[in-house]
């Protein structure tokens, strides 16, 4: 079949790779830093926000998936204990202004241009008046030389150009993808594909097992399935799978189910106990359905598109 673009595994990949690019950015910037002013107390500071961007860091090349949801939430309270630390400075010492305060009106463009690719979805009014609120309050703090002016106006263009090259495109009516089968309830063949190409990305990574299972449904006569029949298929289907699985009507008569960290002997038990299903004394006397069952496994860097393939192929052999 041949679909449009997974757009969810696509959003999944492009937030997990801009929040980690955005942590080892600023791990980056407070390195830098705390070596430039080494060994005063304002080094301690920056010390203090690279040590957990960097054990975050480690956790994400660990394969720690908790790690790449929490390090968007990380970059934002790391600069937010900056500028704690810096009106901490300012009204303790007494000193018109601060080195960590200067360091922040300097960076503030690039923590503008962050806050807008983060809180896209917040109102273009309201993420500009925290970004202008942050410069002011940092050039309050900065020495006196700092012109408030050029770093606002730089801030607010970093952050409308990042707006901008991530707004939402329009929805379009032939594009668009449809979540679930209207008829059935259960995800469409689209984001089937989609979960598909996720989970097996995940698969190849850390070398989990992951398996299909793909059951082609047909009445004896050869006339086209019923609605009910389709449905009363979904819900047998459904009803002995786990959360973590998931399956779509694939075409009008073939069921594909994906299983995610499932080797390939135990896909076959779910398919026994899915063809077992349908038998007359599961669905009553004058159920009259031939079902196909087949089973494959994914392997390691293998298309999975060509896995969905191959599984069509044994479907196909199983009805001969």
């Amino acid at each position: 079949m041949n679909k449009n673009p997974v757009q969810p595994a696509k959003a999944r990949v492009i937030n997990s790779a801009g929040s980690m690019s955005g942590l080892l950015g600023l791990f980056v910037i407070a390195t830098v830093e705390f070596q430039r002013l080494w060994p005063t107390g304002t080094s301690l500071i920056y010390l203090l926000v690279s040590l957990p961007l960097l054990l975050i860091w480690i956790a994400h090349q660990a394969g720690w998936m908790v790690a790449d949801r929490h390090a968007g939430l990380a970059v934002d309270v790391s600069i937010y204990i900056l500028l704690v630390a810096a009106l901490g400075i300012r009204f303790n010492t007494g000193h018109p202004g601060s080195e960590l305060a200067s360091t922040l009106l300097f960076w503030a463009p690039l923590v503008a241009a962050w806050w807008a690719w983060r809180y896209q979805r917040l109102p273009l009014l309201l993420w500009l008046l925290l970004g202008g609120l942050f410069v002011v309050l940092t050039w309050q703090l900065a020495s006196n030389h700092e012109r408030l002016d050029k770093h606002l106006i730089l801030s607010l263009l970093a952050a409308l150009l990042v707006r901008h090259a991530f707004r939402p495109l329009p929805a379009n009516p032939e594009t668009s993808m449809n979540l679930r089968d209207s008829l059935t309830g259960l995800p469409s063949a689209e984001c089937f594909e989609a979960e598909l190409a996720h989970v097996s990305a995940i698969s190849d990574r850390y070398r989990l097992p992951l398996s299909l299972i793909g059951g082609r449904i047909a009445l004896p006569d050869g006339n086209p399935l019923t609605d009910e029949d389709l449905c009363r298929s979904a819900d047998a289907i459904t009803e002995r799978l786990r959360t973590s699985d998931t399956a779509c009507q694939w075409d009008h008569n073939t069921f594909m189910i994906l299983l995610p960290n499932t080797p390939l002997d135990s896909a076959e038990k779910v398919a026994d106990e899915i063809q077992a299903a349908f038998a007359p004394s599961g669905f009553g006397q004058n159920f009259r359905l031939t079902v196909a069952m087949a089973t494959v496994q994914h392997e390691s860097g293998e298309d999975p598109m060509s896995t969905v393939n191959t599984l069509e192929n044994k479907l196909a052999n199983t009805n001969e």
